[in-house]
This record gives structure tokens, sequence and C-alpha cells, in this order.
């Protein structure tokens, strides 16, 4: 399937080896052995690809298409549901960020897919289980490593990002949605301002024009002065 020049594939079940498939004809040839019928098996291929046909040509009707990443497109045709993994729909943005080629938002999504594995110990968990008692249970371990609160309200942004794009993409409903209930948190960052006596000492440092740190030091007293 190609959507606004990206590619993905929707998993049938199926699998024919490349001699034994009819690429003009978009179907399975005759001679292939791995099915007690090819006849039943092509005709369940057109249904399936009748089916997704439809359901793009009904999200076009309604002025969508255009407004739908491929990921987005794909889950409307699989129809996921959600009881699907939180973790492989997470992991499916940051590969598509990654094809779109913004490294810091897919860095971001990483992060937290890593953490909340982490959490889990590898444990797969499904949409309607990432919910509010799993949110507090997070929380709390998050705190117990030392950690802080605006770096917890760093993944929660993250995760609830992740709940909005799978309601909006019909892959969760509503109803599973967590953060009707949970609150995020922040604190105001404490301001680390240097004294005027460090200022000092670093307008009056002796530095040869040969040595990098002389222009690092006159960059950042422009900036400081400015």
């Amino acid at each position: 399937m190609i959507h606004f020049h990206k590619t993905t594939s929707v998993s049938l079940g199926q699998s024919v080896h490349k001699e034994f498939w009819d690429n003009k004809n978009e179907k399975v040839k005759k001679a292939f052995k791995g099915t007690s019928s090819v006849s039943i098996l092509n005709n369940q291929l057109l249904k399936e690809k009748t089916r997704a046909v439809d359901i793009i040509n009904e999200v076009n009707e309604k002025d969508e298409l255009n407004f739908l990443s491929i990921l987005q497109l794909k889950s409307k045709i699989v129809q996921t549901t959600s009881f699907d993994s939180f973790f492989e729909y997470s992991k499916g943005i940051v590969k598509e960020l990654r094809t779109a080629e913004q490294f810091g938002n897919a860095n971001t999504y990483y992060a937290v897919i890593k953490v909340l594995e982490k959490f889990t110990g590898g444990t797969d968990n499904k949409f309607n289980e990432v919910n509010y008692d799993f949110l507090k249970r997070f929380e709390s371990w998050h705190f117990s490593r030392g950690n802080s609160i605006n770096g917890l309200s760093a993944y929660m942004r993250t995760i609830k990002a992740i709940f909005n794009k799978a309601v909006k993409s019909d892959v969760v409903s509503r109803d599973a949605y967590p953060f009707s209930h949970y609150t995020i948190k922040t604190t105001p960052t404490e301001k680390r301002a240097l004294d005027i006596g460090s200022i000092k000492s670093i307008l009056l440092l002796k530095l040869e024009e040969t040595d990098s740190l002389f222009h690092y030091r006159n960059f950042f007293l422009a900036s400081y002065m400015l």
C-alpha cells in the first residue's frame, strides 16, 4: 500500500514464494501447492483487497484521506482494537517519524518505549492495560529511582500523545483513555544563574587566540551582554 509516497504492508497470514505469485493479475498461480485450494485462497485475497479499497474510498469520501498518515490509514484497514499492543503501536510511530526524518521526535518516543519496557520487565502491554493504575505504578517506580517530577512529566506527555494518536486513528476507543483521570504534574525548574564574580573571572580570563576556549568564551560573553 502506498500513501503520500510512503509504503507499508498489511499481513493476511499467508505466505507465497515469488515464483508462485502472478504479479500482473495480483493472484496466486495455480501451480502453488501450499493450500488445499488456490481458487479459494485467491477469493480470500480478493475479498480482503476489496474490503481495503472500500475503507479507503469511504475515508476519501469523508475528506479525511489527505489528513491521515500511512500508519493511521493502515490502522483503519486492519481494524485494530483497544486490546492491541501499546508498544508495537508506539514503535510504529517511531518508525514513521524516522522515515519522515523527524529524528528528534522519534528519539523522544523511543526513550519512552525503552523506559516503559524496563518498568514492565520486557512484558508486552495492550492498550487497555496501560490504564490509570498502570500510570500510578509507573509514577511510583519513577520516583523510587530518585528521578524528578519534571522527568516524569516528559514521559507522561509522550504517553498521552501516543494515546491521542491512537484514539484519532480509531486504534483504541476513548473509553480506554487513561488521562481522563490522571493529571500530569510539573514543578518550576530552579534557576541556576552565575554570580557577578564568576562573570568577571570569565571576562578577565587570559586566553590565546589559538585556543578554542578563546572563541567559546567570546560567544558566551556576547550572548550574555546582548
